[in-house]
């Protein structure tokens, strides 16, 4: 597939739903471009590897780690997101997104162009909330993230 846009997390954990709920979010504003997939990817893992490897450009959404105030919105593109297993761990799930992204380049399957829309957890240890308000504010400026991504790489 041309490109992937893949919302990955778990709702159930307060901030670590973020890329869940921005991905819910993409739907519910309507159709997006011919040959755009969009995909909850939850807490899939390694599942989420032939996906990985059989798109060409590939858009995530996830809560992470940069170390940031809670809500700072950050983006990755191709080679700033680690994707060596002895990389820092910027996701907040046990098997992390970089581990997906290795073994894609390991079997030679990795997007040609990659870009992480990331916002900074600041709940995760609360079961059963939604998103604070911090994080939940940042997901129109994700989205719109998004939408700049794909008119760059030309699927308006």
């Amino acid at each position: 597939m041309p490109v992937l846009i893949l919302g990955i997390g778990n709702v159930l954990w307060a901030d670590e739903g973020f890329g869940i709920r921005a991905v819910e979010a993409l739907r519910d504003r309507g159709p997006l471009p011919g040959r755009v997939e969009v995909i909850d990817g939850g807490t899939q893992g390694l599942y989420l590897l032939p996906l990985i490897q059989e798109t060409e450009h590939l858009i995530v959404l996830d809560a992470i780690d940069f170390g940031k105030a809670p809500g700072t919105l950050l983006i990755l593109y191709d080679d700033e997101v680690p994707r060596l297993m002895g990389a820092k761990r910027l996701s907040l799930h046990q098997t992390t997104f970089q581990d997906v992204l290795a073994a894609a380049e390991l079997t030679g399957g990795a997007p040609k162009k990659i870009a992480l829309v990331g916002v900074q957890a600041g709940t995760l240890d609360d079961f059963g909330a939604g998103l604070t308000p911090a994080v939940s504010a940042r997901l129109p400026e994700a989205l719109a993230e998004v939408d700049r991504l794909l008119a760059e790489w030309g699927y308006e």
